[in-house]
């Protein structure tokens, strides 16, 4: 729970998603007019809300200047109307692509609650005054009220036409265009889960990825494909020791490989940040995801590695309900900040003479959540090798979409290759044809 404190039953920042959103889509106008003001907890929001209602029904301009100025005239003091003025001016260049409609029913849930709550304590004062007086009527006046509260309560919560689901005509009248974070591998908000044996090198994958998509490059091939990225590692197993070693190394790799091929070197110092708990990370924990949720509301990440899976949940998460409530976590976070992620999971040991999976431990919830889901394997030739020099990329779960993955990889030997590089000659052709090569 979002808020100073659970008994407030508020989340500011679903608030300030919703108003930030409905300042930048024009087309959102009537569900604001629609809006119950009871779903903002605090006099800011509760103006900037009004404003913007008020300038639709007024017929002026609903841009962000001119619902400010209003917004200011209707502060209580001057002290307000600079924190009205400074809110808004936040929430400018945001919202444009907000889906809204989680945090819609998350304010209006918690308006519900609250608007019990009020009541339960009105009726307790009112029987604990009955106490003291005696006064019969005034418990049944009490119980009254209370009664038609409640029932106000229910009523609003009854749908109406805003809580019809999308018709046909809207979906088709959208226009859908990717959001690459990576062209044609990764979009912002897809999950990738990571899997393979020991030794086959999935960490380094992990990391490799993380620094090539912080300096804008394929992360197979070197090239480069993108603007610099801000990206978040957590790391829930690995001490800073170890994860220090194995970055230090991709730095020097990925600077050597853009001073070859003339590409921009990120500034290492900000582009990429760590949260290392080898310790483990409980996202149960409403206190230890809220420090989670502030590392990423600061670093405000476009991709993010997170893992191993089995160490971010308190319980076993072989159990499927654990597994939900993790994999729930994760993707509050990720729809809210709107970041891909790449979680590294274990794979179960095989048992003598048998085929081992690659698929992750843990629930069958697994396999059905990610978009998509790769492991690594040695090649063919290289299974005696204690790090096999090259690996398959096979999917244990079929892509929710038809992306350019590599199908298979290999250690690049000089010092300015990528760690793993592709290792498959027909990629090289496919993604000259694309032109990254």
């Amino acid at each position: 729970m979002e808020g100073d404190t659970m008994s407030e039953l508020n989340d500011l920042g679903a608030e300030a998603t919703v108003l930030a959103a409905g300042l930048a889509q024009r087309g959102l106008i009537k569900t604001m007019v629609e809006l119950d003001p009871g779903v903002f907890t605090t006099p800011i929001h509760q103006i900037i809300h009004t404003a913007l209602v008020d300038c639709f029904r007024a017929n002026d301009p609903r841009d962000h200047s001119t619902v400010s100025r209003r917004a200011m005239q209707m502060a209580a003091s001057v002290h307000q109307s600079k924190a009205v003025a400074e809110s808004i001016m936040n929430m400018l260049g945001k919202g444009e692509d907000y889906a809204i409609g989680f945090y819609l029913d998350r304010l209006n849930h918690l308006h519900t609650l609250r608007s019990v709550r009020d009541t339960a304590l009105r009726l307790v004062h009112a029987t604990e005054e009955v106490a003291e007086t005696e006064d019969a009527e005034m418990l049944e006046l009490g119980i009254d009220r209370a009664q038609e509260e409640l029932a106000a309560v229910n009523r609003t919560a009854s749908p109406t036409e805003a809580d019809l689901p999308m018709s046909l005509d809207e979906l088709l009248g959208k226009k859908f265009t990717h959001d690459w974070l990576i062209p044609d591998l990764l979009e912002r908000t897809d999950r990738l889960i990571l899997t393979g044996f020991e030794g086959t090198g999935k960490s380094y994958l992990v990391a490799q990825m993380v620094m090539t998509i912080a300096a804008g490059m394929h992360p197979f091939l070197g090239t480069r494909v993108s603007d610099h990225n801000q990206v978040l590692v957590i790391d829930a197993e690995n001490s800073e020791r170890q994860t220090g070693r194995r970055y230090r190394m991709l730095r020097e790799r990925i600077t050597r490989l853009a001073d070859k091929y003339s590409v921009p070197v990120p500034d290492w110092s900000k582009m990429v940040r760590f949260v290392i708990r080898p310790e483990g990370i409980a996202l149960n924990d409403p206190a230890q995801m809220k420090r989670i949720e502030r590392a990423i509301a600061a670093t405000q990440p476009k991709f993010v590695a997170l893992g191993p899976l089995y160490r971010l949940h308190k319980l076993d998460t072989r159990d499927e309900q654990a597994a939900k409530e993790l994999t729930d976590a994760i993707d509050r976070l990720r729809v809210k900040y709107k970041f891909a992620v790449v979680c590294e999971a274990h794979v179960a040991h095989g048992q003598a003479g048998s085929q081992r999976l690659l698929r992750p431990t843990g629930s069958s919830l697994f396999l059905r959540w990610p978009e998509f889901g790769f492991g690594l394997r040695p090649a063919q030739g290289t299974e005696s090798e204690q790090h096999p020099s090259r690996v398959d990329l096979a999917t244990w779960r079929g892509g929710r979409e038809e992306r350019m993955w590599p199908s298979t990889l290999q250690h690049g030997k000089e010092d300015y290759q990528l760690p793993w590089q592709n290792g498959d000659p027909d990629y090289y052709d496919k993604m000259r044809a694309k032109g990254y090569l």
